[in-house]
């Protein structure tokens, strides 16, 4: 029998110091981790052992890895992200720069998705971002189109039409070139905000040019799924 743990983003020094934890605790668990793009499953086999020992070392290990956990089965986060649209009955729409409609395609490849997202807007240039979005020219003259200010404006463009509850934007520099400034490849911000409040992160990933998109597209939707949780 297996148990699995789902999570985005997880530090490997907090992985690897919660399984050996679980290790101590029951050595003849098996342990099988599959990693793609920052979104890692833990497959844990515990045939044949205690169970009173191995549920609190479990409960120990979910804790201990709690901030980066979006499931505690087998499933992809796009599916438990439209889980979780459909219980809490929202609507999401996306804006995206640099990711290239790739969160859009994880979400469309959803078979039912069409009752919860709304839109998907891939706005690259800067006219695209204020006449789709509204956001401020001073504010791409000001701070950039890759900052926290523009990627807020963004997701601010998606919620004030009134036809989504939830809004994801991104904009960052996947590379393998800067995009004319002193700002480096990996340097990537992601806005997640409904109708009460819009939160900005800002990540510097390193890697090619996929694996900084893909990881981005990883780390916007579990944003998502923490702000519905």
């Amino acid at each position: 029998m297996s148990d699995f743990i789902r999570t985005v983003a997880a530090p490997v020094e907090t992985v690897n110091g919660a399984l050996a934890k679980l290790k101590d605790a029951c050595p003849n668990v098996s342990i099988n981790l599959r990693e793609s793009f920052g979104d890692l499953t833990i497959e844990i086999g515990n045939d044949g052992i205690d169970k009173s020992i191995y549920q609190k070392a479990h409960r120990e290990l979910v804790a201990a890895l709690n901030d980066y956990v979006y499931a505690l089965e087998d499933i992809p986060l796009c599916e438990r992200l439209f889980q979780l649209l459909k219980l809490r009955k929202a609507t999401i729409s996306v804006a995206e720069s640099f990711t290239g409609g790739g969160i859009s395609k994880r979400l469309v490849e959803i078979s039912g998705i069409s009752e919860v997202y709304f839109e998907g807007l891939n706005t690259y240039s800067n006219k695209s971002k204020i006449a789709r979005l509204g956001v401020k020219e001073e504010t791409l003259e000001k701070y950039g189109a890759v900052s926290a200010q523009t990627a807020y404006e963004m997701a601010y463009g998606l919620l004030a039409t009134g036809n989504c509850n939830l809004a994801i934007a991104t904009t960052g520099i996947a590379g393998p070139k800067s995009d004319g400034t002193k700002k480096p490849v990996g340097l990537i911000y992601i806005a997640v905000g409904n109708e009460e409040h819009i939160s900005v992160y800002e990540y510097n990933l390193n890697g090619s040019r996929q694996s900084i998109t893909e990881t981005a597209i990883n780390i916007a939707l579990f944003l998502a799924f923490k702000k519905l949780k």
